[in-house]
């Protein structure tokens, strides 16, 4: 950075030579048109792509030459004055490692010689204040001390944060003297004698801040900064090297046991990378930020020069480079300071807690390892090349015994991954061994963890292997395809052993199960399509668990069923959530998919542990009923599809018997019109409690309209809240008309209330009964009575007015709510339409990024295209909306089957799902 260094002198000379002796402030524009020229100087090296740590540098070198003419503009001013005394300015933090990212804060020390607790001189005080102002007034974040040596070393002792800071601190202007007294006393005062304590709480800082962050690399959405293999996993490394080894630098680790010539090289060029991603998040938001949301990692990806045409590739090969580079410097700053920790260095195993040298721990001998401490480490640095099959053998050691891999024996595979040839994938011990892991129920993530670690499992299973560090820019996965995947495993294990009650059912499923081999497998499995982008991925996916069943030499029956999970591993979910359960013709379907039921409780699993590990929010409470309701329906129909046949019949005379034992002999014409004019679908859907319920509701309204009590189009409603289930079921009664499902609908977004499924069941007589079934903006069952109220009112009002505008109530509530979620990748609307699925409707789906007044919008389109809902499924994630309608014709009451009319109705629903601007 000479050069740059010398242009910023040039050009400072020229600008700030003519300051003379005022005080700094005094002369700012002339400070903000030196900073604006050098700023814009350095945005253009980074924009023609300059390194990060390049561009970093040539920023704090900038502050640099800034704080000493300012320093020297100070210090000449307060000399007129007559004033004098020691002082020196220091860089601290990252300023101190001359690393400062474009919105970055500086970080400084003033040091002085006063005596501790005395008031600080005048001069002193004088020049703290004029550089500080004009800091403030030209734009910086500012992060400040002012500290006597005695000061400066009672506060590093007392905080790790401060003495972190310090140890990185950086003369910049003022007393020399000083500032090598200080560096001294900070070594002999702050660092002789703190080894121990301040690894143990830099690694307590790491655990923390992990746990934080993810505890994943692979986030779809990562922290640069703090994130796992971010830029302070990197700074941590350097910070406990300076207290292990003495230098703030990766190259005195070299040759040392520590780190080799590769590693350091990879970990260097990945934070390297780091700095340039983080400086283009500053400038492309203009302000200090490191989180790389998935609606801004394709405009970061283009301002970093990738080359795609498509922004989606785009994106993906960036944030493959990304999580890459984040994977190298968490795997071998991990080691390194576990080894740190461990007191390891040149092959001997010192404890932390007492640094006693050659004190070795109890030893446990496995033939070719041996196990240390919880570790398992090779006899023998040539053990794998003498016999690769022991590279499976040490796993199934690790798994069995609970070991950890030692960081020697990491590095032993990370040598030895040429091993794992197309042979060795063949090899008949090998195969055996690596099925024996897979059968072992509620132990198989942690070992399979730990093959990604070392880069073995990839090799092992190269279907596997292409989804490491694969976006997946899918709005309801929160990592990575690889991560992802061992997530979902790690997720089924963690059944085996749960005490939680809404799992205990899964436990029990589990339980079943004899041996587990095709069902982890599966779940290896699941998501490898998606490594050669196939559309949908669950085919290709299909196609490679063949192949590795084959090589696995699993049996036709292991292989059948391996396909089966994998080919349908989304069915089960889909049909739950999309598919109106209560119609027998949904269950023979399913039935006919799954075949048996050992497949059908298998898939169950997997389902749960696919969508546990997809996002903790992706596995609702209201998911899991569907899901639920589904197994039960199909077990009942593979067990005897007579028996399931004839139950779905509709028995109206005992059900008409049984709902008349409930009710006062007043009723008697009220059941027999409900029982005469409701749909068959009404009565698979709702238990005698259910339509006994609604019989009263019927009542109520009827009531109402006689007693004239009410506004002659208000329904009659009820609100039933189900706190453990996380929703509330809403009912409507009134007369059917024209934009009633569309003014529900915005009517509950005017509160906002979120809707997640609609059953619209009309009366031969004209009646309607609309089921909703809602929740509240955070999840929760809707019991606030003023909202309720809202809902109420603002439907009668619609209902009573042909003109009523919804618009405005709904903006309202937009800008009220602007904190509820927003989409967070964008999201194509895609609208699909489907006669094939069912023999009455035409099945319509809709994709698109969710908005408040969506659901009121496509309803009212449905509305003026002349077509009816029979059923729906609403469905919101992280700002998206999935939503599947079940519909007909309105005047017809047939399907929807001209192929103009489907056009028109696509195009229709796709401008209506348009986000709306507010009024």
């Amino acid at each position: 950075m000479s050069r740059h260094l010398d242009k910023i002198l040039a050009n400072a000379e020229q600008q700030l030579a003519t300051t003379g002796t005022q005080r700094p402030t005094d002369v700012l524009p002339l400070y903000k048109k030196f900073l604006k020229i050098e700023e814009h100087r350095l945005r253009l090296k980074h924009q023609a792509g300059g390194g990060g740590r390049e561009i970093c540098a040539g920023r704090a070198e900038l502050v640099d030459v800034l704080l000493r003419h300012v320093f020297g503009q100070a210090k000449a001013a307060a000399r007129k004055q007559g004033k004098d005394s020691p002082i020196a300015l220091l860089a601290l933090g990252g300023y101190g490692r001359s690393e400062l990212n474009p919105f970055s804060d500086v970080d400084v020390m003033f040091l002085h010689r006063q005596k501790v607790g005395a008031q600080v001189s005048s001069y002193v005080g004088d020049m703290v204040e004029q550089i500080l102002y004009l800091l403030w007034d030209i734009g910086f974040k500012v992060g400040h001390s002012t500290r006597s040596i005695k000061e400066a070393i009672v506060q590093a002792n007392h905080d790790m944060l401060t003495k972190t800071a310090m140890l990185e601190a950086r003369f910049l202007a003022g007393d020399a003297k000083l500032v090598r007294s200080f560096r001294e006393q900070f070594r002999t005062k702050c660092v002789a004698g703190f080894e121990r304590s301040y690894l143990e709480l830099r690694m307590k800082d790491q655990a923390e801040r992990h746990t934080k962050y993810g505890n994943s690399v692979h986030m779809q959405e990562p922290n640069v900064k703090s994130g796992c293999g971010g830029l302070r996993d990197y700074q941590n490394l350097l910070w406990m090297t300076y207290f292990k080894e003495g230098a703030l630098t990766t190259t005195h680790l070299v040759g040392r046991d520590w780190l080799s010539v590769t590693e350091q090289r990879r970990i260097d060029a990945a934070y390297d990378f780091l700095l340039r991603v983080r400086t283009t998040l500053h400038y492309e938001n203009k302000r200090g930020t490191d989180v790389l949301y998935l609606n801004s990692q394709d405009q970061l990806a283009l301002r970093l020069n990738y080359p795609q045409a498509n922004a989606l590739l785009r994106s993906e090969a960036f944030m493959k480079d990304y999580y890459e580079h984040t994977r190298n410097i968490f795997r071998i700053t991990e080691r390194i300071t576990e080894q740190f920790a461990s007191g390891q260095s040149s092959g001997m195993l010192r404890s932390l807690l007492n640094f006693l040298p050659n004190t070795r721990m109890k030893e446990e001998d496995f033939g070719e390892f041996v196990a240390r401490g919880g570790q398992l480490f090779a006899k023998n640095p040539n053990v794998f090349r003498q016999n690769p099959t022991l590279m499976m053998r040490a796993f199934q050691l690790a798994q069995e015994q609970n070991f950890e891999l030692s960081p020697e024996l990491e590095d032993l595979y990370a040598r030895n991954l040429r091993l794992i040839t197309r042979t060795f994938q063949y090899a008949k011990e090998p195969r055996e061994i690596f099925r024996h892991i897979l059968s072992r129920k509620g132990e198989v993530g942690r070992v399979l963890r730990m093959m990604h670690r070392v880069d073995f499992l990839g090799r092992y299973i190269p279907e596997f292997g292409d989804l490491t560090c694969l976006v997946q820019h899918e709005f309801f996965h929160r990592y990575t395809a690889d991560e992802h995947t061992l997530v979902c495993i790690e997720k089924l294990d963690a059944v085996t052993t749960t005490e939680n009650r809404k799992l205990v059912p899964y436990k029990k499923l589990f339980a079943t199960l004899d041996d587990p081999l095709v069902l982890y497998l599966a779940l290896l499995l699941h998501d490898t399509g998606r490594g050669i982008g196939a559309r949908p991925h669950s085919e290709a996916s299909a196609l490679f668990a063949g192949r590795v069943a084959m090589r696995l030499q699993l049996s036709s029956g292991e292989r059948k069923s391996l396909v089966l999970l994998v080919d349908h591993h989304v069915t089960m979910s889909n049909i739950a959530q999309q598919r109106n359960l209560d119609d027998p013709e949904t269950i023979i379907e399913f039935a006919a998919i799954v075949k048996n039921q050992r497949n059908l409780d298998t898939l169950m699993l997997l389902t749960l542990a696919d969508g546990q590990g997809t996002s903790a929010e992706g596995w609702s409470d209201w998911k899991e009923s569907l899901v639920w309701h589904l197994h039960y329906a199909t077990s009942q129909y593979l067990a005897d599809q007579g028996a399931f046949n004839e139950q779905m019949k509709i028995e109206r005379d005992a059900l008409i018997a049984a709902v008349r034992a409930k009710l006062p002999e007043d009723f008697g014409e009220e059941i027999e019109a409900h029982f005469d004019f409701m749909p068959d679908n009404y009565f698979r859907a709702y238990e005698v409690k259910d339509i006994v319920s609604h019989l009263h509701l019927f009542r109520e309204f009827f009531a109402k309209r006689l007693l004239g009590d009410s506004s002659p189009f208000a329904p009659a409603v009820k609100w039933e809240a189900f706190s453990e289930q996380g929703h509330t079921i809403v009912s409507f009664c009134t007369w059917d008309r024209r934009q009633l499902v569309a003014n529900i609908a915005g009517s509950f977004s005017v509160v906002p209330i979120n809707i997640l499924s609609a059953d619209i069941y009309t009366r031969g007589d004209n009646l309607v009964l609309d089921v909703f079934r809602v929740c509240s903006a955070d999840g929760k069952a809707v019991t606030d009575a003023a909202k309720r109220d809202l809902v109420e009112r603002t439907l009668s009002d619609s209902l009573g007015n042909e003109i009523f505008d919804f618009a405005p109530l709904i903006n309202e509530a937009r800008r009220k709510n602007q904190h509820r979620a927003v989409s967070e990748i964008d999201l194509l609307t895609r609208i699909s339409v489907d006669n094939k699925v069912h023999a009455g409707y035409t099945l319509v789906q809709i994709e698109t990024p969710d908005r408040l007044g969506l659901l009121y919008d496509l309803l009212s389109c449905f509305d003026r295209e002349g077509i009816s809902i029979g059923l729906s499924r609403i469905s919101t994630e992280k700002g998206n909306a999935i939503d599947t309608f079940y519909v007909i014709d309105a005047s017809t009451r047939e399907k929807i089957t001209d192929i103009n009319r489907i056009n028109k109705l696509q195009r229709k629903l796709q401008e209506s799902a348009l986000p709306v601007a507010e009024s």
